[in-house]
């Protein structure tokens, strides 16, 4: 029996499989781009992320309880669909190796140093690879009891660190022009095009999403992009920040709960590890879903040859300066060059007829 969820469900599921990148990962190359000023990109993207999701909802609208592919497939044919979902497959195939990458290198970094690097990536990937085996109603279920522990305790870090925070650092704005802001947009405009999964996800819902619902998601994930910006800015001042290779994390070396206890940074380690583990397996989950379409036994065959893809970057030993250089330069301005003209075509589509239509 087909399994639908509710509108509260997906905005958790998303809210932590989204938020971990924007809570943690866009942050480092953010503050390299745009410096002090990376509060006002976030400010000035999320205006055009507005506008975004106003040509995104109408594409959703269009689709109504409709999956993607069938959408597609209705309108321009399955040659069209293996395009526009390739590109899909391939954006999330990147997506799902920075994970990896990223998680299991904050893990060596900070808590098992001693690790061989190996045992972290198996462990990992194992896990996410169990939870999207088990499908999206695990992945769904395992975010509606992770995400309140891990907002809990991302107020927790904001409000026990307060008095290490000096907001004036925030000022003065715009010593370098212009163009460290626009630089700081395309991160956050690049980083935020994930949202795109919204296509992916839509009839499995009980109800078409409406747009106050793709307003507050939106808010939500650009607000968990502006907290830690704001607070790494405020604790450690613009040029420090920017040297850390997780700043979101560091503030969580900052707590001290009354005069005795301190190094309470093992709670981040649950956030990354709850985020990390949902946004990989769900990433697994549309992967197979976009590639493995056939047979279960084909499907599951599927999923284990993603899951060792993603896990190659890592398991390479890359360098962690070359990948972020590669991140730094290259993804998130693709991604938002990706984002835009995947959405231009698919606003372009909700005009043509669907082909049963037009037969009649």
């Amino acid at each position: 029996m087909e399994v639908s969820f509710s509108r509260l469900q997906i905005i958790f599921l998303l809210l932590l499989s989204l938020g971990i990148s924007n809570h943690v990962l866009i942050i480092p190359h953010l503050l390299k781009a745009a410096g002090r000023d990376a509060w006002i990109s976030i400010l000035l993207a999320y205006a055009g992320l507005i506008v975004w999701s106003l040509i995104l909802y109408w594409i959703l609208k269009s689709m109504s309880t409709l999956s993607f592919q069938s959408w597609i497939e209705g309108r321009i044919g399955k040659i069209g669909f293996n395009v526009i979902g390739g590109g899909f497959a391939l954006y999330l195939l990147v997506a799902g190796m920075m994970i990896v990458f990223d998680t299991t290198k904050n893990v060596n970094i900070y808590f098992l140093p001693r690790t061989p690097s190996a045992i972290v990536i198996l462990s990992f990937i194992f896990l996410a690879y169990c939870a999207a085996r088990g499908g999206l109603k695990t992945i769904v279920y395992m975010s509606t009891v992770l995400l309140p522990v891990v907002w809990i305790l991302g107020i927790g870090v904001a409000i026990m660190t307060k008095n290490s925070k000096d907001y004036g650092m925030l000022q003065p704005i715009l010593t370098e022009g212009i163009g460290p802001d626009l630089r700081g947009i395309v991160v956050v405009f690049g980083g935020s095009i994930d949202l795109m999964v919204l296509l992916l996800l839509q009839h499995k819902l009980k109800k078409p999403l409406n747009y106050s619902t793709v307003f507050v998601l939106l808010t939500l994930l650009v607000g968990l992009i502006m907290g830690p910006t704001i607070g790494s800015l405020a604790s450690f001042g613009p040029i420090q920040a920017e040297n850390f290779r997780f700043p979101a994390f560091e503030q969580w070396r900052l707590v001290m709960i009354g005069r005795h206890i301190s190094h309470v940074d093992f709670f981040a380690a649950f956030q990354l590890m709850a985020g990390s583990i949902v946004r990989t397996a769900l990433i697994i989950y549309f992967l197979a879903q976009l590639i493995g379409r056939g047979s279960e036994k084909y499907s599951k065959t599927i999923m284990i040859c993603i899951t060792v893809v993603i896990s190659i970057p890592s398991l390479l030993m890359i360098s962690d300066i070359s990948m972020q250089a590669f991140i730094q330069r290259y993804f998130y301005s693709y991604s938002l060059w990706f984002g835009v003209a995947i959405t231009a075509i698919l606003f372009m589509i909700t005009y043509m007829p669907h082909r049963r239509e037009e037969a009649q």
